[in-house]
């Protein structure tokens, strides 16, 4: 596909542009406004692996551990259709469902969020791109929930059954009606719709493995043709599907809505973590 390309330093002005909230003459115009971000500082989380697992051959669950994650910046509003049909009409991105509104854009699989990460950061010159598993957590905040049942004695049918009630339990009774950016409120982050009815895609890929007797992963391989998508309870999709309702969800119940949210790096002194 033709993509925009960019002087370096056009480039240059252009990302100098979008930092400080300005146009600035000989930039290359964007095509909709810069997005609002916000700044997620670095921190420590308690993540638990997500995938398949078994400890002494059998099916258990990782128990959850200290991760530090570097800070970093995030859309504080999910891709909305309009941005990504701007992506489409530079050939940057694959067609998909959208009726042209400032609506979030779903019906959206995880390689076409992939190339709109790619085409902005091009015509940006910053580096955007989708978070990681353990990023979209940290960014969650007080509204993150996981949907991984105690592993307790369960066989592998009952854990199922188990993850499936527990999603129900996260998403309650919100309605899986589309609605505009901002309807369900901020976090204590100031990010909006994170706890919405449409789920984001990361960049994080189930895993493989085995566990020590303390339930710690011994070992584990990835495999990403199944990627995290970050909501209400984590979901595991495959990377093509763009309605996991219509099938393609790995584990869990699926997803409302498939959309997605980019981050960017900070300077490296201001990371922390």
């Amino acid at each position: 596909m033709r993509r925009m390309a960019l002087s370096a330093g056009a480039a240059g002005l252009v990302a100098l542009g979008l930092l400080l909230g300005a146009p600035h003459r000989g930039a290359a115009p964007l095509p909709f406004p810069p997005v609002e971000t916000v700044t997620v500082q670095g921190g420590t989380i308690n993540y638990r692996p997500f995938g398949s697992f078994a400890l002494a051959g059998k099916a258990s669950t990782p128990r959850e551990v200290p991760v530090p994650v570097a800070g970093f910046e995030m859309m504080k509003y999910q891709v909305s259709q309009d941005q990504y049909a701007a992506c489409v009409a530079a050939e940057a991105c694959p067609p998909v469902p959208a009726t042209g509104a400032a609506l979030p854009q779903t019906q959206v699989n995880w390689k076409e969020a992939s190339a709109f990460a790619a085409w902005y950061a091009e015509i940006t010159g910053a580096p955007w791109r989708l978070p990681t598993a353990q990023e979209w957590q940290l960014a969650a905040a007080e509204r993150y929930g996981d949907a991984v049942a105690d592993p307790g004695d369960l066989d592998p049918g009952e854990r199922m059954l188990a993850r499936y009630k527990a999603g129900q339990l996260l998403r309650g009774t919100a309605s899986p009606v589309l609605h505009p950016a901002g309807s369900f409120g901020l976090n204590s982050r100031g990010i909006a719709d994170i706890s919405g009815n449409v789920w984001e895609w990361t960049d994080g890929c189930l895993e493989n493995g085995t566990l020590a007797p303390d339930g710690t992963v011994a070992s584990s391989a990835p495999y990403c043709w199944v990627r995290i998508a970050g909501g209400l309870h984590r979901a595991a999709i495959v990377d093509f599907i763009r309605d996991a309702r219509a099938g393609g969800c790995a584990v869990g119940i699926p997803p409302d809505h498939l959309g997605f949210r980019l981050v960017r790096d900070l300077p490296p002194g201001q990371r922390g973590a």
